[in-house]
């Protein structure tokens, strides 16, 4: 490493020897692999057929590790028609120590890549959550993979909210800021990150979290939860921004985490907790929760007119409300007013509008339940997969759009056209 010696001054001054020394021996190692069931698509019965060695995580439902050496599950079928999502363990905690309630309305500030959303709306698809994030790439790749999961209560916007969270004062029952960060629990995971870090990057980065935290706050309601995370093993960007701030905010008070297996609490801050990879199978994470408390509330008042749009019956009564964005019909039941912000996609991106047709989309495909759909066996997926027509002689079916699914998994859509099944894969997933 470039700054080998530099990081481990660094950490000492913080953290006993011992803790140092176990987390850099841990650098070389290969980065831990794991993947976070969609319950909505499949079964860990059926992944075993496919991976040969998953592991149960010690205690986060649906959460299993991998062999990354023998198994690629970033390369299945299965991940592009979102039967699971890859992430890393250590991020999990984020949305394991969140208590969710239906109804909640959950701002993620900094969501990308989509880990701590997409566990959030798989943990409770009932709660509302605005998923930001500053950069379009990111936030496009973001929709990417909510899509593919059929994933439908996230509202994906593209801002920087240090110009719209006024807007937003005592907004929402949970806040998550995964501060941008140095990064040091991305050593294992890219070279570049040891090459890239600096003392100079830890001071600039804890800059940008005091501001950020500063904005969650004034967005939080009262008696809300506020979750601050890095991946940063730093104390600065960690200890140091938390205790900082807690000293300026009397309203503010930190939760009590219960305890969790492989945890490592400092004692200037014993109600948070690090992840470190010598003691927790992962990467690396500091997590806290932040209570608000004030008798301030916000008046902003509430939009809920809607333009109504007809719809075909495709049993999608859940949504409360419906909107026409750039050709696509959305549907969705979050009930705040969004106006001032970048919107991406909202709800259920539903149906493309086409010369005056409603075409179902991939993202609806991956909603609906996989007894909607025409099976095909491996040989058609293998073509729908690549993007082919598929034949089908007397398929006793109305010519028109339907879901087509493997092996229990839905893939997407085709539109039927006689014997001929045409192909709306999406060109970006294409074998």
């Amino acid at each position: 490493m470039k700054n080998f010696n530099e990081f481990k001054t660094h950490m000492s001054k913080h953290y006993p020897e011992n803790i140092v020394e176990k987390l850099i021996n841990t650098f070389d190692n290969s980065p831990t692999g794991c993947l976070l069931i969609n319950q909505n698509k499949t079964t860990i019965e059926q992944l075993k057929n496919y991976f040969k060695t998953l592991m149960p995580h010690p205690f986060i439902k649906n959460a299993y590790y991998f062999n990354k050496e023998i198994d690629k599950p970033g390369k299945s079928f299965l991940f592009d028609n979102g039967a699971y999502y890859i992430m890393d363990s250590s991020s999990l905690i984020i949305s394991y120590l969140l208590e969710i309630n239906d109804n909640d309305n959950i701002l993620d500030l900094c969501a990308a890549p989509g880990g701590k959303s997409i566990s959030i709306s798989l943990k409770n698809k009932n709660s509302n959550i605005i998923s930001n994030d500053i950069s379009m790439p990111r936030i496009l790749s973001m929709r990417e993979n909510i899509e593919r999961l059929g994933i439908t209560n996230i509202v994906l916007t593209n801002n920087d909210f240090s110009h719209v969270y006024k807007k937003f004062l005592n907004t929402f029952d949970i806040i998550i800021l995964d501060a941008p960060c140095s990064g040091s629990s991305m050593f294992r995971k890219n070279i570049l990150a040891q090459l890239d870090w600096s003392i100079d990057k830890v001071n600039k980065c804890v800059e940008i979290q005091k501001a950020l935290i500063d904005i969650a706050f004034q967005m939080l309601k009262p008696n809300g939860i506020l979750s601050y995370s890095t991946c940063s093993f730093s104390y600065e960007e960690n200890e140091g921004v938390i205790l900082d701030f807690i000293k300026k905010n009397r309203n503010a008070y930190l939760v009590d985490i219960p305890k969790i297996e492989g945890e490592y609490r400092h004692p200037d801050l014993p109600n948070a907790i690090h992840l470190f990879p010598f003691l927790y199978k992962g990467e690396g994470q500091f997590v806290c929760q932040i209570k608000k408390v004030s008798n301030e509330f916000s008046n902003r008042k509430i939009n809920k007119k809607l333009e109504e749009n007809k719809l075909a019956i495709y049993n999608l009564n859940y949504f409360k409300y419906q909107e026409i964005f750039k050709n696509h019909i959305f549907l969705f039941n979050n009930e705040l007013d969004l106006t001032s912000l970048n919107i991406i996609k909202k709800g259920l991106d539903a149906f493309e509008i086409r010369n005056n047709e409603n075409i179902p989309t991939f993202h609806l495909a991956h909603y609906l339940p996989k007894n909607n759909s025409i099976k095909l066996d491996e040989s058609e997926a293998k073509k729908y997969l690549h993007g082919d027509v598929i034949i089908r002689n007397n398929l006793r079916l109305n010519d028109g759009y339907y879901i087509v699914s493997f092996d229990s998994i839905n893939l997407g859509i085709i539109k039927k056209v006689g014997s001929n099944l045409k192909n709306f894969y999406p060109k970006g997933l294409r074998h």
